[in-house]
């Protein structure tokens, strides 16, 4: 099958469109993850102003990649424990959204979301339930990422070295 660059182009903005929708703090996670794992240890290995050993340069790059596993792996699986629990908080009702509430007694919808959703007040007002519960998902996602920052990065501290001690010694007997 020949991939047109018309196709190619459609296939990449949906996939820009929806790895976007995943939320800010998640594709700030994955972005920093993929930072980390793959240009982080280029930058350490040849960096040409260090003047450090190579072992060294070696043992700080892998360090790199191994906390960014560990840090993406911790926060998908908090981020997600979370995110459920906010998801059926809010299927119960106990959580609610001073806009949402305010809207529904006063029935004035901004204009901009009614012409969204085809005046439809219904969708309307699903959909502006959405979008706050997507902003809290996002605000609560932040304050727990935060959280999970020093012990993310002792457990990676812990793993790490076992990690390096493996590969610099497996370059070592190769090389």
């Amino acid at each position: 099958m020949k991939v047109t660059p018309v196709k190619f182009s459609q296939r990449m903005a949906n996939s820009l469109e929806k790895f976007s929708s995943q939320g800010g703090e998640k594709i700030a996670n994955y972005i920093n993850a993929g930072g980390k794992f793959a240009i982080a240890p280029l930058m350490i290995l040849y960096n040409p102003f260090s003047d450090e050993s190579k072992e060294n340069k070696k043992w700080a790059a892998i360090k790199q990649p191994v906390e960014a596993v560990v840090t993406i792996a911790a926060q998908i699986a908090a981020l997600g424990l979370l995110f459920k629990g906010i998801d059926k908080l809010a299927a119960k009702g106990k959580i609610k959204f001073k806009l949402v509430e305010d809207i529904k007694k006063s029935g004035e919808f901004p204009k901009q979301i009614l012409e969204s959703v085809n005046n439809d007040k219904t969708k309307a007002l699903e959909e502006l339930s959405k979008d706050c519960l997507d902003i809290f998902k996002d605000r609560v996602g932040t304050v727990l990422t935060i959280a999970l920052y020093v012990p993310i990065l002792a457990l990676s501290n812990r793993i790490f070295p076992k990690v390096a001690d493996m590969l610099v010694k497996d370059d070592d007997k190769n090389g």
